[in-house]
């Protein structure tokens, strides 16, 4: 009697672990689709709506990168008064928004169907970025060590997005991660 009840209680248990991961992998599957149907078209979180919506109709390539690199560096330039104003919470706030929107722009770039037309994005994203590499390293030393984090991160996702976009214009591997990058 003692065996068969111990066996019914581990037949239970097992039951539930085997419906529980299966509950998960369904789930998690589908979730995961979401997530690679919608991290490409997703615009980044913290956008205006009058930014939402100049993203939204740009719908030719070339016009909606200007679009991204023009609110991107209207978002830097408030980061930077922010911060000559000691204003850190606030430019910490606008140099998160800005480095989803760098992913953001990367990632439109990357997709773009026609050769050509990303090879022209590319090249206009690393000369923005290029640009905007010395904002970023004054920032980092600007702010105060608790709000340092996200400029240092801003700063390093700029490199490293500025260093991708080299290498797929020119090919291989023509800056490597280890490089420093050149002015």
């Amino acid at each position: 009697m003692r065996h068969s009840t111990l066996l019914q209680r581990d037949c239970r248990q097992a039951r539930r672990i085997l419906g529980l991961w299966l509950w998960i992998a369904v789930f998690g599957v589908g979730v995961w689709a979401d997530d690679l149907a919608g991290s490409a078209s997703a615009l980044p979180a913290g956008l205006s709506e009058t930014e939402r919506q100049t993203l939204q109709k740009e719908t030719n390539p070339k016009d909606h990168l200007d679009a991204c690199l023009k609110i991107g560096t209207s978002r830097l330039a408030t980061a930077v008064e922010a911060v000559k104003q000691e204003r850190y919470e606030t430019a910490a706030q606008a140099l998160r928004i800005y480095t989803g929107l760098l992913d953001y722009t990367h990632g439109y770039t990357r997709q773009t169907a026609k050769e050509k037309v990303r090879q022209h994005m590319l090249r206009k994203l690393e000369t923005t970025l290029r640009q905007q590499l010395p904002v970023l390293e004054w920032m980092v030393n600007g702010m105060p060590e608790c709000h340092e984090g996200c400029a240092r991160q801003a700063l390093n996702r700029a490199r490293s997005i500025r260093r991708e976009s080299l290498n797929a214009y020119f090919g291989g591997e023509f800056l490597r991660a280890g490089d420093p990058p050149t002015e």
